[in-house]
């Protein structure tokens, strides 16, 4: 079975950032020098076992994870770049692969998470303690999945009813973090498009279910996701990839 890497198409500072947090084998961003030129590159050990006709399918919906996180994490959703694979490398011979190309995504998840098991280390950064929850914890992988191709107020309606449901199993509420009743509920009747007399305008919604994820997360998983928010300084990649560090 071919050893697979994936080509990122663009890689600006933030991608670059990643290099230095996104090092497990399950969700590994790298770099690889071609010739004197930076390859940026997307590899996971969850693909050790994938036929080649469904490498390309399953390594794009594992970039979804990625994307999800980063949704989260920008404070201007409009500056997100989602991860786009190209070229497929077979890093046994470092050669192109001749492999299916993927078209559309398919909808129901393939990946097969129990070939690897990473490790969860200390001190490590939370956004790579984050993705290495995804095998084992469902909600986690629905989470990412519901923002990963954006957060407008249908996927975050999505995650907040996943958020809901989550705590409520473990005997919890909303109501027991810092989040008033009224401002969840002028969330909600704008997501259902419920024609609240003062709707919750996109940005601020955003922001809410932001935090929300970084309440939960911080609470059941000890993963402090806050400290790595990418700040907007005028989409500046610069001070992006520097915010990556505050």
């Amino acid at each position: 079975m071919a050893n697979w890497a994936f080509e990122i198409d663009y890689a600006n500072n933030y991608i670059v950032g990643l290099t230095e947090i996104l090092v497990d084998k399950g969700f590994r961003i790298w770099c690889f020098l071609n010739d004197g030129q930076p390859l940026y590159l997307f590899s996971s050990e969850y693909l050790s076992a994938t036929p080649d006709d469904e490498v390309n399918a399953q390594a794009r919906q594992l970039v979804r994870f990625i994307d999800g996180l980063s949704y989260l994490l920008f404070e201007n959703k409009d500056n997100v770049n989602k991860i786009t694979l190209t070229t497929v490398i077979d890093l046994n011979t470092f050669s192109i692969a001749n492999v299916q190309r993927a078209g559309n995504i398919p909808a129901t998840l393939h990946v097969d998470f129990s070939v690897y098991k990473p490790g969860i280390e200390d001190d490590e950064n939370p956004m790579a303690h984050l993705l290495k929850l995804v095998p084992a914890e469902v909600f986690i992988r629905d989470l990412l999945l519901a923002f990963s191709q954006g957060m407008d107020f249908k996927s975050m309606l999505l995650g907040y009813n996943l958020i809901k449901s989550f705590i409520a199993a473990r005997g919890d509420a909303l109501t027991s973090f810092d989040f008033s009743k009224a401002t969840l509920d002028r969330f909600t009747h704008t997501a259902k498009q419920e024609a609240p007399e003062d709707p919750m305008p996109l940005k601020v919604a955003q922001e809410l279910i932001s935090e929300l994820v970084f309440a939960v997360v911080e609470r059941y998983y000890n993963v402090h996701l806050k400290h790595c928010v990418v700040k907007d300084k005028n989409a500046d990649w610069d001070d992006i990839y520097d915010s990556l560090y505050d």
